[in-house]
C-alpha cells in the first residue's frame, strides 16, 4: 500500500472520502475531500463562469464541491488509474493520521 499526496483516497464506513494532503513516510495528513477542494477553490469571475456553465439551474456552492470529488472517484476507478481509494481502517493499520478539522487555520492556497 503507497499512498500518495494528492492523487490517493481514503473511505470511511460512513461513505466519507478524505484526500491526503501530506504523506511523510508512516504518517499521512487527511482532510475530508470536498473540503479540501472547496478550500482551494478563489471566488472569482473564473470559478462563477465555470460553475454557470457546468450547472445551468442555481445549485449550492458545496454541489459544485461535491462534483469535484466524483469526479476523482471516477478518475481513480478508471482501469488505468495510477491512484487508489483506501478504505481508511486499512490504512489505519500501517500508517499515522492526522486529520485536519473543518475550523483549522492552515488552510490557504
Amino acid at each position: 500500500m503507497e499512498i500518495q499526496a494528492g492523487r490517493d483516497l481514503l473511505k470511511d464506513d460512513y461513505g466519507n472520502y478524505y484526500i491526503v494532503s501530506n504523506a511523510s513516510g508512516d504518517s499521512l495528513t487527511i482532510i475530508n475531500a470536498a473540503l479540501y477542494y472547496a478550500f482551494n477553490q478563489l471566488i472569482d469571475e473564473e470559478f462563477v463562469n465555470k460553475a454557470r456553465k457546468m450547472y445551468p439551474n442555481e445549485v449550492a456552492c458545496g454541489k459544485f464541491f461535491a462534483d469535484q470529488v466524483m469526479q476523482h472517484i471516477e478518475e481513480l476507478e478508471k482501469p488505468d488509474s495510477t491512484g487508489s481509494i483506501f478504505p481508511i481502517e486499512e490504512v489505519k493499520k500501517r500508517y499515522d493520521l492526522h486529520v485536519k478539522p473543518i475550523y483549522d487555520d492552515s488552510f490557504h492556497m
